[in-house]
């Protein structure tokens, strides 16, 4: 599932999102939907690996 909003993050930010805003949106979103918004979640609190967007 990662791999699906992986390539989603980086089609959109590609065609359709201007690029200032698009990269911090996707992996907001990507963020939360990798449950990594609740406390118990191994990587809580870390962005690093949502997506190609990100830098280490």
């Amino acid at each position: 599932m990662s791999q699906f909003f992986q390539s989603m993050a980086t089609l959109l930010q590609a065609q359709f999102l201007p690029p200032t805003t698009a990269p911090q949106l996707i992996l907001e979103r990507l963020y939360y939907a990798e449950g990594r918004h609740h406390p118990e979640h191994p990587r809580h609190g870390s962005f690093e690996g949502l997506s190609r967007l990100s830098r280490p």
